[in-house]
């Protein structure tokens, strides 16, 4: 409520002289109506001197203050405090602090609650990443070790898976036979006795059953096996060679180093010399040797022999076209032989030769 101009407010209490004595020290200080802080305490006669009856100017006489006759006292000074903040301010002050329930804010004791909570689990976070990094650390021989393990036996099986697919697909089946090598064999009846195989994957041939086929075919003498995917199965043979020709009932069979008729021919076939059998049976020892050094001459000096004999192993003569002979002796050394031979026959300071004895090759004879 606003004043009326020229009247000073009762004084709130009894005048300082009927106040008990207390220690002033102990009473808060008052700020003066002006705003005006003092920090120097009055004496008692400037009290006294303020509380003695004064006229009134002007203002209305209705008010208690104005009847009474007195004036009233100022606000008493306000008593500083060691920490030097105003702790007399006025209750009705709105800059005046509220307490935190009265506000809209949140309890102090809880905001720093939740604040440490949230640093511990910060630091309880860091803490399971470094226990997550120290482990990874200390393991990392072992997760190795157990990474190659699972990456070796992840090749193992799709090795395995592979295998099992290829050897079942019927992408891969057995659909064309081809012989290759035949001259006196024929091609296509090898390939119709192997008809079983067709349909079969390549990975799953018989080659037991393919064996025993080709043994049916003399003229064989050794073959080999090749699988071409995705669906052919090849054969390759080597036929066998004739050495020699024997002479049986009119007509002439060219026979192999194993004593096989290769093939049976009315007239004698040029190019490959005689054996007498009757002197050396086709499954003695001596035939043997015979086979082995002719197999070992080449093809311009086997053109030159004309038969062959050989009544013990080491006892082996070559009949000449011309006349001359060979003592040949055992079938050791045979390609020194050859040459030695050849280079004899074609020297023309040994004239009139009938006889070239290279048995002991360090020490060749002509006779």
């Amino acid at each position: 409520m606003k004043r009326p101009p020229g009247v000073t407010p009762p004084p709130a209490g009894p005048p300082e002289a009927e106040r008990p004595n207390e220690p002033r020290a102990a009473e808060p200080r008052r700020r003066a109506p002006g705003g005006i802080r003092r920090s120097k305490k009055k004496t008692s006669s400037e009290v006294e001197a303020i509380t003695e009856p004064i006229d009134i100017v002007s203002g209305s006489a209705s008010t208690p203050e104005a009847s009474s006759g007195f004036r009233s006292l100022p606000p008493l000074p306000e008593v500083s405090l060691g920490d030097g903040r105003d702790s007399g301010r006025d209750d009705d002050d709105d800059s005046s602090p509220k307490p935190w329930w009265l506000t809209r804010r949140t309890d102090p004791t809880v905001e720093k609650a939740a604040e440490a909570e949230k640093n511990l689990a910060h630091a309880e976070r860091r803490r399971r990443r470094y226990e997550r990094a120290e482990a990874r650390r200390f393991t990392q021989a072992t997760r190795t070790r157990r990474r190659k393990y699972l990456m070796g036996l992840a090749a193992t099986v799709v090795l395995v898976l592979v295998v099992v697919l290829t050897a079942y697909s019927p992408l891969l089946a057995v659909r064309t036979i081809t012989v290759e090598g035949a001259s006196r064999v024929d091609a296509s009846a090898v390939s119709a006795a192997l008809d079983d195989q067709l349909g079969r994957p390549l990975t799953l041939v018989d080659f037991g059953e393919v064996k025993k086929t080709l043994e049916t075919f003399p003229l064989i003498q050794s073959y080999v096996t090749e699988a071409r995917p995705p669906d052919t199965l090849v054969i390759r043979i080597v036929e066998r060679r004739p050495v020699v020709t024997v002479a049986a009932d009119g007509a002439f069979n060219l026979v192999d180093a194993a004593g096989v008729v290769v093939e049976t021919t009315p007239a004698r076939a040029p190019g490959y010399p005689t054996i007498d059998v009757a002197a050396t049976p086709v499954d003695s020892p001596g035939f043997a040797a015979a086979s082995q050094v002719l197999l070992a001459l080449s093809p311009e000096f086997l053109a030159q022999v004309d038969a062959v004999s050989a009544p013990t192993p080491d006892s082996v003569t070559l009949a000449l076209t011309n006349g001359q002979r060979v003592v040949w002796g055992s079938a050791e050394d045979s390609a020194l032989k050859a040459r030695i031979v050849a280079s004899m026959i074609s020297n023309p300071g040994i004239p009139d030769v009938t006889e070239y004895d290279v048995s002991s090759p360090e020490a060749p004879i002509v006779h």
